[in-house]
């Protein structure tokens, strides 16, 4: 089960990703904890879970808990751009909702990530 969670996050940082607008970030998407600039942006929360959760960390030693959490966070934050762009999340075809979808099946298995449909 915690390889398909990892895999699931793996998706997901890309989607992530691909939401922020880098041309004006002075750290060129690299989160710094310490840095105001950071705290003080539009996509803090975005990029402080892709810095907690991006492929050079090693998941593989997270809790099973921190990774069913971090992939709470990507089930929200995916459902949010769903919900913005108004698609049908039972037909779509964009990566984002087959993304979404997989993980609500993913969901039932573990009981727990993105329920609601």
């Amino acid at each position: 089960m915690r390889e398909k969670i990892i895999k699931a996050l793996t998706e997901a940082r890309v989607l992530v990703r691909g939401q922020i607008e880098l041309h004006n970030c002075i750290h060129a998407g690299h989160y710094s904890d310490g840095n105001q600039s950071c705290r003080l942006c539009d996509y803090d929360f975005e990029c402080r879970w892709l810095y907690q959760n991006d492929e050079f960390v090693a998941l593989e030693q997270k809790t099973t808990e921190a990774l069913i959490e971090a992939l709470e966070f990507a089930a929200a934050y995916v459902d949010a751009i769903i919900t913005r762009g108004g698609h049908d999340r039972r037909a779509c075809r964009r990566e984002s909702c087959k993304w979404l979808r997989r993980i609500r099946r993913l969901s039932r298995e573990i009981g727990c990530v993105g329920q609601a449909d």
